[in-house]
């Protein structure tokens, strides 16, 4: 098996595990909104009303990772509606301690396999570089720093790789300044995590000018 393939692997199982519990999970509140008296017409309609809102909730984390905008209230809804699916699932269930476990079990897998693709996906959102991005590129590409002799002190080949990446960032985000992170990241092969830094640091400069 080769390690590159298994994102793809473990994105299929989440997904069948997701479709699986969402499926037990829909028959019983189906069941929940015949007892509660609503119509046999509109009872399919209830559970995509609470089990569903998940799926879009996740959706949304990840548009909300992508334009770098707090995905706060998403997994507050996530979490508050994974709850109530629970409740109504405990509900619907015999008065058995561990039908009721087996009957939580669904939603709580729905979520989190959910949870579990929504990382997979932003992990090779962030990861990947093959991707053309329809953007100016900056024409300063970094170089590669030259190895110094060991007995020189790391310290400043450290810095001189900082300040190089640094004005690089600096650069691109001239000329793109609506750009998003994950696209600076592709651009310019600064890792995400390094590139916000760098993004904040010349922001704080700017701020100070």
């Amino acid at each position: 098996m080769k390690f590159s393939s298994i994102p793809l692997q473990l994105q299929g199982i989440l997904v069948l595990i997701a479709l699986f519990s969402f499926a037990i999970s829909y028959n019983n509140l189906h069941d929940m909104a015949l007892e509660m008296g609503i119509p046999s017409y509109l009872a399919w309609f209830f559970p995509f009303c609470i089990d569903a809102f998940l799926l879009a909730c996740s959706i949304f984390i990840l548009y909300a990772e992508e334009k770098q905008i707090s995905p706060i209230e998403a997994w507050a809804f996530l979490l508050v509606y994974t709850v109530l699916s629970i409740v109504f699932n405990v509900i619907h269930s015999p008065d058995v301690f561990w039908y009721q476990v087996g009957y939580s079990a669904c939603p709580i897998s729905l979520c989190i396999s959910l949870h579990l693709f929504v990382k997979v996906i932003k992990h090779e959102m962030v990861h990947e570089v093959k991707v053309t991005v329809p953007v100016l590129t900056c024409e300063k590409k970094i170089e590669h720093v030259e190895e110094r002799p060991v007995s020189e002190p790391l310290v400043e080949y450290k810095q001189a790789k900082k300040s190089e990446r640094l004005e690089a960032v600096r650069e691109y985000y001239q000329l793109n300044p609506r750009s998003t992170y994950v696209d600076a990241t592709k651009a310019t092969g600064i890792s995400y995590k390094t590139l916000k830094a760098y993004k904040e640091e010349i922001d704080a400069e700017e701020m100070h000018v």
